[in-house]
């Protein structure tokens, strides 16, 4: 099956980590900017990536006010295009920096507060999101769900082979996402005899506290489509586990 997939890219963009999991797995995509950023475009592919952006000078991008932008245009610029997407049966898929923007609340560092004005989250997902403590490697953990049943096969369908014991990933200050008082799980799993629209995949196991325990992958149904938060950079040791992501959420 041959599948359309969009990578964003502009002058702060983290692009560069996604296309090293993509030649390595051999996966055929296009790079777009902030112009094809609008509705017809979009529908064109069958999965868009928003990739992490560098809140450093990093490779002749980034700095600080360019990685404030970079997140303003998201959800001011590309709120509308974006929703519609996913809404009408697109698959998205938002890594690092992007995936805290994804959600219903997002904290910034305080020193960046002040000029963190208009970075009001997507809303795609329910959850909560805080950016993390530092960088370096982190260790996931599957989320074992006793039940409904199906929801095993969610985490199975997202995460692939890496769903069935604890796995290391890159991560660069990814989000913390939560749901009220700290909860990972969502709140209807308790209720429901089927999987949620929206569900926590995987969670940190990282002896920070503000990291172990929280949700750092979430999986997503909005309207016809579906979408994922990856909070880390799977591009260290597990590289291949974009393939299943994009198996999981691709247009049908």
């Amino acid at each position: 099956m041959t599948r359309r997939i969009a990578l964003y890219h502009d002058q702060a963009s983290g692009e560069r980590y996604e296309e090293k999991a993509f030649k390595k797995t051999g996966v055929r995509y296009e790079k777009i900017g902030p112009k094809d950023m609008i509705k017809d475009i979009l529908a064109r592919y069958d999965v868009v990536f928003l990739p992490g952006a560098f809140p450093l000078k990093t490779h002749d991008k980034g700095g600080f006010f360019e990685f404030l932008d970079f997140l303003r245009r998201m959800v001011r610029v590309y709120r509308d295009p974006l929703l519609d997407y996913v809404r009408s049966g697109g698959g998205l898929i938002a890594v690092c920096a992007s995936s805290g923007i994804v959600g219903r609340s997002i904290k910034v560092p305080l020193y960046a507060r002040p000029f963190a004005w208009g970075i009001k989250p997507l809303g795609l997902f329910d959850f909560d999101a805080v950016y993390g403590p530092r960088t370096g490697i982190v260790d996931l953990e599957p989320v074992d769900y006793d039940r409904p049943p199906e929801a095993r096969n969610v985490v199975a369908e997202v995460l692939g082979e890496y769903s069935g014991d604890r796995f290391s990933s890159l991560y660069f200050r990814g989000p913390a996402i939560t749901y009220g008082s700290n909860n990972v799980i969502h709140p209807s799993l308790k209720k429901e005899e089927k999987p949620p629209d929206e569900m926590i995949v995987a969670t940190y196991s990282d002896d920070d506290p503000r990291l172990n325990g929280k949700g750092a992958i979430a999986y997503k149904e909005y309207g016809e489509g579906k979408a994922i938060s990856c909070s880390v950079h799977p591009e260290f040791s597990t590289w291949d586990l974009f393939d299943s992501m994009i198996e999981t959420v691709t247009r049908k």
